[in-house]
């Protein structure tokens, strides 16, 4: 058999050697995992086997086989800073893993990592040496005893009693744990940079790591002790990448076809040498990055100003950073993405049906960056600026060393000499505005003060960081909390000792049903999980179901429902009785959900489906749900696209919706639908949301199809009516809808037509001619708003040339001080624009306070500012600082403000002196 050397045929190779030892191949499921709030990018193969490793979910199979796309850009993952400087950190990369649930063990997973590594993909076995974890004397003698390989080359880490976690795997502080073996590769003591030490010890690339064999066997509680598990599991994981260097013999991933056809495509189109070192590493970070935003704007994600998109965007404006270095002044990140799917497009379909979604996301925020770009670099030479003005303030050279002589601190002259360089410094508030605003890494600031010889606060640009993140933890949805008390559990706690509770929601609104556990959450508030329940947990953007639950003495309001492992999660009030006072195990309780409420929010879950067609119809297929909510009151619809709607469109799209509901089609649910099925009937999958084997399919006739779980409509005619009510922009390339229906669609028209009738009383007009009587009298309003202009025009000019005679001149130069009584800004504008005119040569500051504020205005005439140096900006600064403001302009032309209207008289009583003194510094 032929050794695999390309990453198809490696990738290919893996999967197929685990589905003749009777693996199921799942696919990977996407790198935006809606189902885990945990967290921001799937990040490892066993992501997606979560539920079934906690025994929470069972599949149809007890081996598994996959290679699943991850990201490692958050958290204790982030890899970012490090990618494109070394072969091996990525944003983006494959794990090939197989998964043994409660099937194979220890035994198999060795002895089959071997076979396959030593005689399908052909290395050395006397290269290749292994971990295991200190008390795992059954993997060391499989290893030695079955496997063959030596003691010394067999190492045993890590030792959890001290805190050493080393070859030892857990999924958090608690729950399901094991110990794991490590198999790693010599690379030889070329890649040691002399680092001699044995594995475990040895920090330079010389022994990589392969693979992982990681074995589930205890549950660790919270006094830290460990139980043997009664399902036992075994996940592995494995880099595609570094697989696919080490059979080709490349020490650098980059070297592989992974990546080296994107790094010649860079390489080629701007002209530059992969041989040049700075450039090299320019070309592996756009290589790494359009890869991680190729294959996670495909699986939903989008650049944004928080949580993943926010990542997103900071990778993308890494990569283009680059690609400005490099020579790229127009997009071309967007281009870059059409090799990636040519290279990956043949095992992720996915890639090429997201082409044209892909390229445009990608160039849109390309072109957005470019313009922040520009303006990122103007702020870095305003800082620059600073730096230098504050660094000469303080001495210049030397100034650093001779403040530490005297006893300052390190903290006192890092601002201005970067922590006792003797240059000046960038500051770190700056740099890190840079970074947060414009996407500006440390290090290109870094590089960009070299430039100037100047250097960076790293201290105060790391404080500003950690600031931030203390903020996103802070705020984060991606923190999970829970407060209150454990639950106590009447007949088995879920997913160990039975199964989840039963919903009944799309059948009944209520049932009989029994207490399963409860918890008290606060004073007045507690959770309970019942079976069955007709309670909705709120999911896909639809709300929780209310209702009441009450029996045997006991009276629960019902006050919002959410999903968790044990089922549907109710939050109740006590209304009579009390959960904790009485035995409820095999009581029969009765569950009642708020039918009006339901079915307001099922009239609006089946207009979203609705309006989602219509968008797709009116705009293009690619205007795909970001994000939905459905609640009784109304409904919210996220969608792609650039650009608003406008109301000639939304019109035509909401009357296509009504007309929809007019013809009272069948709206049927498909239950438990064969995922692949599903796609051949054209249902529509939201990006980013995981779907498991078997679906549920919601069809409104040959109109709307598209997988759902939520609650809906038996006919469109029970929406009754719809109306829009809003359209605005969300983020970056998606828009919002919002809409009403039923009753509140109807009273909503109706107002809409009492006050159509009052303007057309308060007009005098019927209501067809009060269009064209609005436009009438805003063209007279806009024929006296020229008229008033006009006069303010005339007045100032009045004024100014009331001015011109109290100027005074100072060394040959006629200025003129005062403060002045004007409506507005723009009348102050326009008296200087005046003075200015009849100066002929000389300089103006004029001062009004308006709104309780100081505004400055100064002018200067143009051969002042060429024959003595003398500049509005520079003139306006210094007399607003007088007021506690500041500002600045053109030359000609500069505008302040300021906080103190007490200190006008005092400012414009400075001018002549500040005149004076900037035209004899020229």
């Amino acid at each position: 058999m032929t050794r695999p050397t390309s990453s198809n045929e490696i990738r290919r190779a893996f999967l197929d050697f685990f589905r003749q030892k009777d693996h199921t191949f799942v696919p990977s499921s996407s790198l935006i995992p809606e189902d885990d709030p945990t967290l921001l990018f799937t990040n490892a193969g066993m992501n997606q086997f979560k539920p079934v490793l906690l025994g929470a979910e069972k599949r149809p199979y007890v081996r598994a086989v996959n290679s699943q796309k991850c990201m490692r850009v958050s958290g204790k993952h982030n890899d970012l800073e490090a990618v494109g400087r070394d072969g091996r950190h990525h944003t983006f990369f494959e794990m090939l893993g197989n998964w043994s649930f409660g099937d194979y063990y220890k035994r198999e997973a060795i002895v089959w990592a071997w076979e396959f590594l030593t005689e399908r993909m052909g290395l050395d076995a006397g290269k290749m040496l292994v971990s295991v974890y200190k008390d795992d004397d059954e993997s060391y003698g499989i290893w030695k005893d079955e496997v063959g390989i030596p003691p010394e080359r067999i190492h045993r880490l890590g030792d959890i009693s001290k805190g050493d976690e080393e070859n030892f795997w857990s999924m958090g502080e608690t729950g399901p744990c094991g110990p794991c073996t490590e198999i790693h590769y010599d690379q030889g003591e070329e890649v040691a940079r002399g680092d001699d030490r044995p594995l475990g010890e040895n920090e330079s690339d010389r022994y990589l790591e392969i693979w992982n064999l990681v074995f589930i066997q205890y549950d660790r509680d919270e006094k830290g002790e460990l139980k043997p598990l009664p399902l036992r599991s075994v996940d592995t994981g494995m880099g595609l990448e570094r697989l696919v260097a080490l059979v080709n013999g490349v020490t650098s991933n980059y070297e592989t076809d992974l990546f080296a056809p994107i790094i010649e495509w860079v390489a080629e189109r701007s002209q530059r040498s992969i041989d040049d070192e700075d450039d090299r590493v320019s070309m592996q970070v756009i290589a790494d990055h359009v890869r991680a935003l190729t294959f996670a704007v495909a699986d939903g994600g989008r650049p944004g100003n928080d949580g993943r998109g926010y990542v997103l965007r900071r990778i993308l404006r890494r990569a283009a950073r680059h690609g400005r270095r490099l020579g790229f002044t127009e997009p071309f990140l967007y281009q870059a993405a059409q090799r990636v799917i040519e290279m990956m497009g043949d095992h992720y379909r996915e890639l090429v049906d997201a082409r044209e979604h892909i390229t445009r996301v990608i160039r849109t925020e390309e072109e957005r960056f470019n313009q922040t770009l520009d303006r990122g670099l103007i702020l870095f030479e305003e800082a620059a600026a600073r730096a230098k003005e504050r660094f000469d303030r303080e001495g210049g050279p030397g100034a650093a060393e001779t403040r530490r002589g005297q006893g300052a601190t390190e903290d006192a002259t890092s601002a201005s000499a970067g922590g006792g360089d003797d240059r000046p410094a960038i500051s770190g508030e700056d740099a890190f505005k840079l970074h947060d605003t414009y996407g500006f890494p440390l290090d290109l600031t870094q590089v960009m003060a070299e430039e100037k010889g100047m250097t960076v606060d790293v201290a105060g640009f790391e404080k500003a960081m950690e600031q931030q993140r203390a903020r996103a933890r802070s705020a984060s949805r991606f923190e999970t909390t829970e407060r209150g008390e454990a639950w106590t559990w009447l007949d088995g706690e879920p997913g160990a000792e039975r199964a989840a509770a039963r919903f009944v929601g799309y059948e009944v609104l209520q049932t009989e049903c029994r207490l399963l556990g409860f918890r008290r959450v606060d004073d007045d508030t507690w959770e309970v999980v019942i079976d069955p329940t007709p309670f909705y947990a709120e999911s896909g953007g639809q709300v929780g179901d209310t209702g009441v639950i009450e029996g045997e003495g006991l009276k629960l309001q019902v006050l919002d429902t959410q999903t968790s492992s044990a089922g549907n999660v109710c939050r109740v009030r006590v209304l009579e009785g009390g959960l904790d006072r009485g035995e409820w195990a095999g009581k029969v309780l009765r569950a009642r959900v708020d039918e009006e409420r339901r079915r307001a929010i099922m009239r609006n879950h089946t207009a979203t489906h609705l309006l989602h067609s219509a968008l797709r119809r009116h705009l293009s297929e690619e205007a795909t749900q970001a994000g939905s909510l459905v609640s009784p009151e109304h409904l919210r619809f996220d969608f792609h696209h650039d650009g608003a709607l406008g109301r000639e469109l939304l019109d035509a799209i909401e009357r296509e919706v009504n007309e929809r509901i007019l013809q009272d089609l069948p709206v049927v649910k498909h239950v438990d639908v064969p995922i692949d099925e599903a796609r051949k009937m054209g249902a529509i999958a939201i990006f980013g949301e995981k779907y498991g084997e078997r679906v549920r399919v919601v069809q409104v006739d040959d109109y709307s199809v598209e997988f759902c779980g939520g609650t809906h409509c038996d006919h469109t005619g029970e929406i009754q009516l719809v109306k829009v009510t809003g359209e605005s922009a969300v983020a970056a390339g998606v828009r919002r809808i919002e809409a009403i229906t039923g009753a509140a669609a109807v009273e909503s028209f109706a107002h809409d037509r009492d006050i159509v009738l009052a303007l057309g009383e308060e007009l005098s007009s019927r209501p067809d001619e009060l269009l064209e009587r609005v436009r009438t009298l805003r063209t007279e309003l806009k024929q006296l708003q020229h008229e008033l202009d006009r006069a303010r025009r005339e007045q100032a000019g009045g004024q100014a040339d009331g001015l011109l005679q109290h100027a005074v001149e100072i060394d040959g130069m006629r200025v003129i001080a005062a403060q002045v009584e004007v409506s507005g800004r723009e009348a102050l504008l326009e008296m200087g624009d005046r003075l200015r005119e009849k100066l002929g040569s000389g300089a103006a500051v004029l001062a009004a306070e308006l709104d309780g504020k100081v505004a400055f205005i100064a002018v200067v005439t143009d051969d002042l500012i060429a024959q003595r140096g003398l500049k509005a900006g520079d003139l306006v600064k210094k007399v607003a600082a007088i007021a506690g403001g500041g500002g600045g302009g053109r030359p000609h032309l500069a505008q302040a403000g300021g906080k103190d209207p007490a200190k006008i008289p005092e400012a414009v009583a400075a001018v002549a002196g500040i005149v004076e003194e900037l035209a004899s510094r020229n």
